[in-house]
């Protein structure tokens, strides 16, 4: 493959990811629509996000058979496909389903663009890391993610306010898949086996030494709990900061308003995590700093009066824009041994905590308040601080 022909599998890149992030964020930006027009709760919201991690974590655990032994066009050209579909059913549930049936037929749609968007989360990370770092890379992937999170959250807010029923940007939503089928399918990847081609990105200048001397299970349990509270962190914000904002300011397009002032602070996060790592100046301590200040940002959502709360919601995701690559990116630094696999593995445990975390917090903001559960959220980033810390000192030893 030769150097010319890098920018068509970029691009598949880019756009397969933002059709990750419509379908992983699209429920979140609607949030407080369905609670206004169906009455439903914020146990029944946080079953959806369960239901959406849950989903992807499948896909992750099928992909740990799949890879390398199925072509990723073959994978990545149906999940498209998969997404569109169920965009599509879930624009229309409430035209063809009756009020008891529509929150069945709305996590079904969850469920299968969920899985389908687990699928081509997994086979583009893949293939993006086998791409030069002129053409972005892997780590570029996650501040893609979170400016099209932005973007789709922007059109979510923008069509109710301009007198559209709250289903329609679905339909319009459904076209970004189409879209991205048909860019994948058109590009060549690069080769599997990614012999010929330069690193993707420089490592973090303190997770480049992969632990030696046994205790590797330690290791890796200890990285698979930072990645775990580390990526709940940032979906637990993501997924209830939408229905934070529309409690505040009393509209219903206040749910879309409110993920993409996350997604902004998000891609500003991302977009500084690339910078600090072409510089070589992300250790592992940096990380769990930015993991405390995450966990401050919970606290202060919860504590601050209006404005000031939403505003400390929102900075919540610069520090998350860190954390979830960053705990990721350590942890396969460290443990370098069948790095796809592993990858694929801690995919796993990431949307784990993804499916687990928020829907803890919606269990709580039905009894108490949506308040007082992002106030014990806060214990999410701080875990994952303790946890990169404590990962931190045995790689170091190891």
């Amino acid at each position: 493959m030769n150097r010319g022909s890098y920018a068509p599998a970029a691009r598949a890149c880019y756009a397969g990811i933002a059709v990750r992030a419509v379908v992983a964020n699209v429920t979140a930006a609607l949030f407080a629509p369905l609670m206004g027009a169906y009455g439903y709760t914020y146990a029944q919201l946080g079953l959806l996000t369960a239901l959406a991690f849950g989903a992807q974590a499948a896909a992750d655990v099928l992909l740990l058979f799949l890879l390398g032994r199925v072509p990723e066009k073959v994978l990545a050209v149906p999940a498209c496909a998969a997404c569109c579909a169920g965009l599509l059913l879930y624009a229309s549930a409430p035209l063809v389903c009756g009020a008891g049936a529509l929150f069945a037929a709305i996590a079904a749609a969850t469920a299968v663009f969920a899985f389908a968007g687990g699928m081509l989360e997994v086979v583009l990370s893949g293939v993006a890391a086998r791409l030069p770092a002129r053409r972005g890379g892997l780590f570029l992937l996650h501040t893609a993610y979170a400016w099209s999170q932005a973007a789709a959250c922007a059109l979510l807010l923008l069509c109710p306010l301009a007198g559209a029923p709250w289903n329609a940007p679905l339909f319009l939503l459904a076209l970004a898949p189409a879209a991205a089928a048909l860019c994948i399918a058109r590009c060549k990847l690069p080769p599997q086996d990614g012999l010929a081609l330069p690193a993707a990105e420089p490592a973090p200048a303190d997770c480049t030494a992969p632990a030696r001397r046994g205790r590797r299970a330690t290791v890796y349990l200890l990285a698979a709990a930072a990645v775990f509270f580390g990526y709940g962190a940032e979906v637990v914000m993501n997924q209830w900061v939408g229905v934070y904002a529309a409690e505040i300011f009393s509209f219903a397009s206040g749910s879309a308003a409110g993920c993409a002032l996350f997604a902004l602070c998000l891609g500003a996060g991302g977009a500084l995590y690339v910078a600090l790592l072409r510089r070589r100046t992300l250790p592992l301590w940096l990380l769990s700093a930015a993991a405390v200040c995450a966990a401050a940002c919970y606290a202060l959502a919860a504590l601050a009066p209006p404005p000031f709360c939403l505003a400390f919601a929102a900075a919540c995701g610069v520090f998350a824009g860190l954390l979830t690559p960053g705990a990721m990116t350590c942890a396969c630094e460290i443990l370098p041994q069948s790095r796809g696999r592993l990858i694929a593995s801690l995919a796993v445990v990431q949307d784990a905590g993804a499916a687990l975390l928020p829907a803890l917090a919606g269990a709580a903001a039905s009894a108490a308040s949506l308040r007082a559960a992002l106030l014990l959220s806060a214990a999410v980033p701080a875990s994952a601080a303790l946890f990169l810390f404590c990962l931190h000192r045995r790689a170091r030893a190891a």
